[in-house]
């Protein structure tokens, strides 16, 4: 198997670059502010008989820090497929997870490890707003015949822009799914922890919250901020404060899903990244304070069965707003404790996975999805 690279494409040219991976199937991890270069990445890619499969995201990351310009090229097993689907935006996320599950049929029909649940990952534009609704319909159709992890991808203006693309197509309103090999499940952390009472969201719809405990969201949260920070919150500082506060879905079972607000409408209600349930039990949150202690734990989780030779990480564009310039202390510390050889990843918009092997698949804001690939 070839070798994952790092293209910038104001140094080398991209023909050049694409060469070693003719006739292979390719990965790319696009940064944002290199977006109009989809259409060469397509021409070359054809040219090359390449198989083609990629999403645009706000920044990369690497060993050496976050990127705002140029391509990760992630050589694939021709196995490992992906199908690339448009979701009608009139379509509810019932229908939505039909229509994925029966393109996914055949495959895992012809899935050739009936012992081992493949991992469904999946990377969905990010301004779709009912991923954590769709997850759920895929659960129920699916259940357990397969692990799931995923990301979104987009803009990191929150705007929307397409950002999936393959061979032939780019798209917004859409979803990337591909199936991996059982080994390749990624953990998934936040390290977020409660800092206040317990409140209701008594209205709410998607991703947007009008009302919590009776009053106006906004304005619900601007009171939690003037307890915490003696500040007083305006609409225009509001993304500063959401991504070091961020609310936290309280589930039956104890786990916490993190839901970062970055927005406020004129009418006062919330817009977070991913859904919030109408009479969901919400608390304020309080983002980890020091960069490193999480950090060495994930790394431990792993290398529990040796190091791996490259790590797959992606991080959430809120997280890197909150630590700032210690993010990159937190990516390095994860790099440098697991032992791995080479960091490839993204900052994402959302991320999917299951807090533990095997359960629920969950839509997270917040956190680090990683997988440990190869061992040495």
């Amino acid at each position: 198997m070839m070798q994952p690279s790092f293209h910038q494409f104001d140094v080398h040219p991209l023909a050049d670059a694409l060469l070693p991976y003719q006739g292979e199937r390719l990965d790319v991890l696009l940064a944002e502010q290199d977006a109009a270069r989809v259409a060469d990445l397509q021409q070359q890619c054809q040219r090359l008989d390449i198989q083609l499969c990629g999403a645009i995201f706000p920044r990369l990351i690497s060993q050496h820090g976050f990127h705002e310009r140029g391509a990760w090229l992630l050589p694939r097993p021709a196995a490992h497929n992906p199908l690339l689907i448009p979701l009608p935006a009139t379509a509810t996320a019932d229908e939505l997870a039909c229509i994925i599950c029966e393109q996914l049929t055949s495959r895992l029909a012809q899935w050739p490890d009936a012992q081992q649940a493949p991992t469904l990952f999946l990377t969905f534009d990010a301004m779709i707003p009912n991923i954590a609704s769709i997850l759920e319909g895929i659960y129920l159709r699916l259940a357990d015949r397969v692990n799931y992890a995923g990301v979104n991808a987009g803009s990191g203006q929150f705007t929307a822009i397409p950002c999936l693309f393959d061979n032939h197509s780019l798209l917004a309103q859409a979803v990337s799914c591909v199936l991996l090999p059982h080994h390749s499940y990624p953990l998934l952390e936040h390290g977020y922890q409660l800092t206040a009472q317990p409140m209701l969201a008594t209205s709410s719809e998607g991703n947007k919250i009008s009302f919590i405990d009776w009053e106006p969201a906004f304005s619900r949260y601007q009171s939690l901020i003037r307890q915490q920070f003696q500040q007083h919150l305006t609409p225009e500082l509001f993304y500063q404060y959401g991504v070091h506060l961020p609310l936290g879905l309280l589930r039956a079972n104890g786990d916490v899903i993190v839901r970062i607000p970055v927005a406020v409408t004129e009418e006062g209600a919330l817009l977070c990244v991913g859904e919030v349930p109408d009479h969901s039990i919400l608390t304020l949150l309080k983002a980890p304070q020091s960069p490193t202690a999480h950090a060495i734990e994930l790394a431990g989780k792993l290398c529990q069965n040796g190091a791996p030779e490259r790590i797959e990480l992606y991080y959430c564009a809120g997280r890197q707003q909150h630590f700032g310039q210690q993010s990159q202390l937190e990516v390095t510390t994860i790099f440098t404790h697991c032992g791995a050889h080479e960091l490839v990843g993204a900052l994402s918009l959302g991320e999917i996975g299951s807090l533990r092997p095997g359960d629920y698949p969950l839509f997270h804001n917040g956190a680090i999805l990683c997988n440990g690939e190869g061992r040495r």
